[in-house]
């Protein structure tokens, strides 16, 4: 037993043992009076018949005898025993689990649940073991997508340093060369760059540090502004991108709330990704469409697509789908736009197309 049980049973023991005794004088006092009551009634009607007074055939106990009744009280006092017991064990029980969880919890073991363990009761305690539940379902989800995470930079960064190696021993072993070995080590410290700045970036909004500037933003114009570059990129691969914006105004502006350089990010995310995944001499469409104070933007491309049981995957960090590995790239692109798109009130989502190709749907609430 706890120090919390026996607080809880002294505490509920001599509450009910106080009101027991207090119940237990109060009816022997009241008793005592009306057999007082009745005895000067008695002597008053002998006075009155010239009758002497009578003594009462069993002498009255002490006043103070009849102030204590013991069979009432000592079997208050052992209900009241019982019940405590039962009461305190009843409220320590959970709690102890609840510290047995935590203790487990602070030392890594996250396994540990408590809505099974505490039965059928339905109270504010179970309502605590169920919280703490889901505090170590999410703390477990946390620190495994943390240590893939690691993984999966440390996997990402060690391909660029490799080949950094590579060129910093051609550049020793063969002075002829040193120019191309000074061009891969300047390319693969800007992959490495890019990286980093992308993982800072995702970090961040993953929690919660950059705050969104509720500015209105033409979408027109953004949208306008993402697509000449990425028509600029695309031309090295002769790869075409058509834009439609079905309104029954094409030339009204569209207003949305936000953070303009962050949409733009995010939108220039998805747009690079099908630029990436689409082979030369393709064609990207780009549609946008007002829909019940949505604004739906949708990206289709005519690559490989992504196969049907990696399509929730691919809005992940570091994902690369299967038919995608010949393509350079870190995976971290789409996994900022989500986080984005999510910020400012948006969805976002993906699919494949019958005749071939990846469309990512994106949906943001416009002012």
């Amino acid at each position: 037993m706890g120090r919390l049980f026996w607080k809880f049973f002294i505490f509920f023991f001599l509450a009910q043992l106080t009101s027991v005794i207090g119940v237990g004088l109060t009816v022997s006092i009241m008793h005592e009076r009306e057999q007082l009551q009745r005895e000067h009634e008695f002597q008053m009607q002998a006075q009155n018949k010239n009758l002497s007074a009578s003594v009462p055939s069993k002498p009255l106990k002490p006043r103070h005898k009849r102030w204590f009744p013991q069979t009432p009280i000592l079997v208050g006092a052992l209900a009241s025993f019982i019940f405590a017991a039962i009461l305190a064990w009843y409220f320590s029980k959970p709690i102890k689990q609840l510290r047995q969880a935590f203790a487990s919890a602070a030392n890594g073991n996250l396994n540990v649940r408590l809505g099974k363990s505490m039965g059928s009761r339905r109270d504010e305690l179970v309502d605590l073991g169920n919280a703490f539940d889901v505090m170590a379902v999410r703390l477990g989800a946390l620190l495994q997508s943390q240590t893939r995470l690691l993984h999966q930079v440390s996997h990402e960064l060690r391909s660029p340093l490799a080949r950094m190696q590579i060129a910093v021993g051609l550049a020793r072993q063969q002075p002829d060369k040193l120019e191309s070995s000074l061009t891969r080590i300047e390319r693969e410290s800007e992959r490495m760059d890019a990286l980093v700045g992308e993982l800072l970036a995702l970090s961040r909004l993953e929690s919660g540090v950059i705050k969104l500037d509720n500015e209105p933003i033409n979408l027109n114009e953004l949208l306008t502004s993402v697509i000449e570059d990425a028509r600029f990129e695309g031309e090295a691969r002769k790869i075409t991108i058509g834009y439609v914006q079905h309104a029954e105004k094409p030339d009204s502006p569209v207003t949305l709330l936000g953070q303009q350089d962050l949409l733009h990010r995010a939108i220039d995310n998805v747009l690079r990704n099908a630029l990436k995944y689409s082979p030369s001499q393709s064609h990207i469409s780009i549609t946008s469409k007002l829909e019940n104070a949505l604004i739906k933007i949708e990206v289709n491309d005519q690559g490989a697509g992504v196969a049907n049981d990696e399509l929730e995957n691919i809005f992940q960090a570091f994902f690369r789908g299967s038919n995608t590995n010949q393509t350079d790239g870190h995976g971290v692109g789409l996994a900022i736009a989500k986080q984005i798109i999510e910020a400012h009130g948006g969805t976002i989502e993906a699919s494949n197309i019958t005749t071939g190709g990846l469309s990512v749907k994106m949906k943001l609430p416009v002012s």
